[in-house]
């Protein structure tokens, strides 16, 4: 009897635990087996812009730096650092004392280069028919027509250096030699500058035009190219491209522009290949040196295959789909995909356009699972 008494009291507490229990939630239960509903809807068909996308970044188009093209003390400067010109307008004068000096020189050397040349002239007219009644001999004729040619290109000399001399002190006046705005002064009036490599003064930038560079993928390049050859993908005419601008503060500018370079190479260190596009700026809303956001428009997509995005899933393995097989039962199809066009993405690989796919209850789902399908 001792020994059962320790049995029977395990027993008991054994049951005691076990009635303790208690019973699980409904919603704790294992979902029921069996097949799930869905919603079923047809790959279609449609034509749809084709929008690029890429980051960028403007540039001036045309850069132009102002040197000196003479030496001498800079004495004046004539426009407002930071502001607009005009193509002609005057930004610095050198002093032109000396330049002035030198011109002056310069033309009385010619004056006296065409005195000789007058004077030398005269001799050989002179000597001319005395020479040919034999009352002047051989050698002053040959001394006369030296002298005649040596004065003749002195005085082409002589006109060579005062319109170097002129040309200098026009070079005295520096005027914008394209219109835009006129960067900070590099050299403060007084000081000696010196013609040349040495002599910057300031740049100017032409801002209208502007140019945005942006770059794609070697990837995305082919695959633009492999589509307008397929006529998938149809390019505007004449190359008249819309380019949407996104600006740092989330301000949308969109441009008239043409892309006007495409790099003969890949980048090494990105992989991308370099594109630029020409822009009107009239109301110089864009600056050198911007960051943007760049949507290219103008394109568009030919009759091809979409579908809602929700539809599309990743695996392991990439992009698929449930496809509803003619038994109701649903396989993944791996797909390749294209650019994103509201809520809908295009699909350029994997389908044929004939398949209906699961829209809904995704989570559910699992290869060769049984479904009812409902809806076109």
């Amino acid at each position: 009897m001792k020994r059962l008494l320790p049995l029977a009291l395990s027993a008991a507490v054994i049951l005691a635990i076990s009635g303790c229990e208690r019973p699980k939630a409904a919603g704790m239960q294992p979902p029921p087996q069996g097949p799930v509903p869905v919603t079923a809807i047809q790959v279609n068909r449609g034509s749809f812009p084709a929008v690029l996308e890429a980051t960028g970044q403007t540039e001036a188009y045309n850069t132009v730096q102002i040197y000196a093209r003479v030496s001498g003390y800079l004495a004046k400067r004539s426009y407002v650092e930071g502001s607009f010109v005009t193509k002609g307008s005057t930004l610095f004068t050198i002093d032109p004392s000396d330049l002035k000096n030198s011109l002056d020189s310069a033309k009385a050397a010619y004056d006296l280069a065409q005195a000789n040349h007058t004077n030398a002239q005269s001799v050989l007219n002179r000597i001319k028919p005395l020479a040919a009644a034999n009352a002047a001999s051989q050698q002053e004729l040959d001394t006369a027509t030296a002298n005649e040619r040596n004065t003749a290109a002195a005085v082409s000399a002589a006109k060579a250096s005062l319109e170097q001399a002129r040309l200098n002190l026009s070079y005295t006046t520096i005027t914008a030699p394209i219109s835009g705005f006129v960067d900070r002064r590099k050299v403060d009036v007084g000081t000696y500058v010196s013609a040349g490599a040495n002599g910057l003064l300031t740049t100017m930038y032409q801002n209208d035009p502007i140019y945005v560079n942006f770059s794609f993928s070697e990837n995305q390049r082919l695959s633009h190219q492999n589509a307008i050859a397929s006529g998938a993908l149809s390019a505007p005419k004449e190359g008249k491209y819309e380019v949407e601008l996104t600006l740092g503060d989330g301000s949308v500018l969109k441009r008239q522009g043409k892309i006007d370079f495409i790099a003969p190479f890949v980048d090494p260190t990105t992989g991308n290949i370099m594109y630029r596009a020409v822009l009107e700026n009239s109301d110089h809303k864009l600056l050198p040196g911007q960051f943007v956001k760049v949507r290219v428009k103008g394109m568009e997509w030919k009759e091809t295959l979409y579908l809602p995005q929700k539809t599309v899933l990743t695996g392991d393995k990439g992009k698929f789909v449930y496809v509803i097989e003619a038994n109701n039962t649903v396989s993944p199809r791996p797909v390749t995909v294209g650019a994103w066009v509201g809520d809908n993405i295009l699909i350029q690989g994997g389908l044929s356009g004939e398949e209906k796919i699961a829209a809904d209850a995704l989570p559910k789902l699992k290869p060769g699972a049984e479904v009812i399908p409902s809806g076109n």
